[in-house]
This record gives structure tokens, C-alpha cells and sequence, in this order.
């Protein structure tokens, strides 16, 4: 097992945290948290998709329905946009604690390529060697600090495989779904190169059976223990490098609509002891019902649940009028939910290790353009 450490200059942190964002717009201070607004100028919605442990943000936004483009956003509030040339469609998923992201674009809509972007702005493009009926596809969701990335080799009919490029440029792809048609998605990565995620035979919310894949080969399956007469699907969404593992899953009958709920969060021990959660509302699984991801699809939608090296977990739920709020769970179980001052409909995206959030919200004075936020602890 490979250990990566790094040191957290936190007065450093401390007084850039205290930095106007982008266009002079003040830090929002609530009673657990204070608040920064991450926005990209003229954007008609600024979606956050990772942060690091250095506070740096990578996401996309919106110029028009059918175009997006990339940004990362340091920890001193210096924005930068970035685009795949000749693309309509670039979609950053993740970016590791040296400032490398990766994600995809489309040059063609629907048809989706790989990329990374290192922190000096070099971009490479790519794909898994053709191997599925659909030749050439890849939807990046991980890079970690060894350059190591994970991600999506979608076939049609919503059908995929996973794989892993090596910082040496080779692919492995594999599929542990039980037929040809049916997905085996990859959700993450982590820094040991362990990846997780779901395969199913059928639909993955309701027989979705999550699996850690080792960094050495090892493969484990695995289900969330609930007995009774009901479909169920497990989706793992994050692994920390201790080897924790955050994610949902679904119990109902065959006659409803799964989609529409997960029935509860779950954490998965090292050693394979499960502990389930639930916010005080409905776990919101993806996709989310807002202008978020590209496709309706687990593949490319934001994580649900975001884990940290300490065993937080971050994630988003719906009340009963249907409103979206945040949440965030410590370690020894104590759920506190929040939602940026005069904000609605937040969704939080990712969590670092000093418990830092990245996220989405609309003001409840302008439902149409999403803006990013950054939650930081008090």
C-alpha cells in the first residue's frame, strides 16, 4: 500500500479564507460556517464539482444550454476558465492536491472524450483503446495525487465498463456486471489506487450490488445487510485512503419507482462493519433534478456522498416541500444540515480533509442561476 502524506499550513489557509471572492462580494458568516460564493462572471450557472485539501475548486459552467466550460479557482480567489479547443461541452470531475484535474468534453454532443489538465495548464486528451460496441469513450470521475485517474467507458444502452489509467499512460478496463447491457460504473478513487463503485443486472437503483476493487487486483462485492422482500441496490460513492467507504442504497417494492429515493446513507469499515444514516429527509441519489450533469446518468452526475480522510461525510437531502439542503456527518454519527444565507436547493458536491464543503446553491430571490459555494468550518 503506497501512503501519501502532505502538511496543512493552516494559518496560511486561515487568511486566505478570509479573502473576497472573485467580483467583491463579502465572506457570508453563519453560526457553524462561514460562507464564500464562487461564481464565474457572465455564467449563466457556476457548478463546483471537486475540491482539494489545498482549498482549490475545479467545476464547470454554463455559457448556454448546450455549452459549458471548465474553471478551477485557487485558494487566494483567482478564477481560471479553460476550455478543450474545438469542444462545446468540458466538464471537470476532480482535481487532486498538486492542482491536476481531469474530466471530459464533447466535441460532438453525447459523445464524450477523457482529459487532464496538469496545474501548469498542459492538457492531455484520451480514451480506453476501443473495446466496447461504441469504440472509443471515456467520462473521467478521479484523479489522485499519483496522477492515477478513474472513470466511465460508457457503451450504448446504458451499458458500460470501468477504467484506470495509470500515470504511465495504460489502461485497464473491466466490467463486473452480470450481462453485456447493463453498467458497471466507477464513482471513485482513491490515493492507494483503490476504486469503487456498482455493477448490476438490471437497473442499479433497485439490483445495483456496490464493489471495492484493490489496488492489487482484489475484488470485493458487496451489498448493505437489510433483510425483507424488497429489490435492493447498494452504490458505493467514495473511499478514503484507510480504505472507509461512503455510500446509499435503495429498498422498495417492484412497484414503485426507486428512482425517485435512496432509503438511507451508509459507512463501510475497513474491515467491512457497516453503519447506516439518514438526514432528516430524503437522501438525494443521482442524478439530481436540477441543471447539473450532462447526462441522466450515475456515470457523470456529482457524487451524492463526499468522504474525507477523517470519516466526514458530506452530502445533500430533500425536505418534505420538496427543498434541498446540505449535511454534513461526523465521524461519531452527529448530522448538522446548512444551506448558505438566503440560499435554497443546496447540494454539496465534495468535502476535503479539513472538512471544507464545495457545492451549488440558487438564491431564493433568483431560482435560475446556480451559483457555487464554499462552506468552511468554524
Amino acid at each position: 500500500m503506497r501512503l501519501f502524506e502532505w502538511t496543512t499550513h493552516a494559518l496560511t489557509a486561515l487568511c486566505l479564507l478570509t479573502l473576497i471572492v472573485f467580483s467583491a462580494q463579502p465572506a457570508a458568516v453563519a453560526a457553524e460556517a462561514t460562507y464564500l460564493i464562487i461564481q464565474v462572471p457572465g455564467a449563466l450557472s457556476t457548478f463546483p464539482m471537486s475540491i482539494n485539501n489545498s482549498i482549490a475548486v475545479t467545476g464547470y459552467y454554463i455559457t448556454s444550454p448546450s455549452t459549458a466550460a471548465g474553471f478551477i479557482r485557487n485558494s487566494d480567489g483567482t478564477l481560471t476558465t479553460f476550455n478543450i479547443a474545438g469542444a462545446l461541452w468540458t466538464e471537470p470531475e476532480s482535481i487532486n492536491d498538486s492542482g491536476d484535474v481531469t474530466g471530459f468534453y464533447e466535441k460532438v454532443a453525447g459523445v464524450a472524450h477523457g482529459f487532464t489538465r496538469d496545474a501548469n495548464g498542459r492538457i492531455a486528451t484520451f480514451d480506453p483503446s476501443p473495446q466496447g460496441p461504441d469504440g472509443a469513450n471515456s467520462q473521467p470521475v478521479r484523479i489522485n495525487n499519483f496522477h492515477e485517474v478513474a472513470g466511465n467507458y460508457p457503451w450504448p444502452n446504458d451499458a458500460s465498463a470501468g477504467f484506470i489509467l495509470s500515470r504511465t499512460g495504460t489502461f485497464t478496463v473491466f466490467t463486473y456486471s452480470e450481462g453485456a447491457l447493463y453498467p458497471t460504473g466507477v464513482r471513485a478513487l482513491n490515493g492507494n489506487g483503490d476504486v469503487v463503485g456498482y455493477s448490476t443486472s438490471s437497473d442499479a437503483y433497485t439490483n445495483g450490488e456496490a464493489y471495492s476493487l484493490h489496488a492489487d487486483g482484489y475484488l470485493e462485492k458487496f451489498s448493505v445487510p437489510v433483510s425483507g422482500v424488497y429489490t435492493e441496490g447498494t452504490i458505493a460513492e467514495d473511499i478514503n485512503d484507510a480504505g472507509v467507504i461512503a455510500g446509499w442504497y435503495n429498498i422498495c417494492p417492484f412497484s414503485f419507482d426507486c428512482k425517485t429515493q435512496a432509503s438511507g446513507g451508509f459507512v463501510r469499515s475497513s474491515q467491512g462493519a457497516f453503519t447506516l444514516f439518514n438526514p432528516p429527509g430524503t437522501l438525494i441519489p443521482p442524478p439530481v433534478d436540477i441543471f447539473y450533469s450532462r447526462y441522466d446518468s450515475l456515470l457523470t452526475a456529482p457524487k451524492s456522498l463526499s468522504l474525507n480522510a477523517s470519516g466526514e461525510i458530506a452530502g445533500s437531502y430533500k425536505d418534505a416541500t420538496g427543498a434541498r439542503h446540505g449535511f454534513v456527518r461526523n465521524p461519531y454519527g452527529t448530522l448538522t444540515t446548512f444551506d448558505p444565507p438566503s440560499g435554497q436547493q443546496t447540494t454539496a458536491v465534495g468535502i476535503n480533509n479539513d472538512g471544507v464543503i464545495a457545492g451549488s446553491f440558487y438564491y431564493d430571490w433568483n431560482s435560475a442561476t446556480a451559483i457555487g459555494f464554499l462552506r468552511i468550518p468554524q
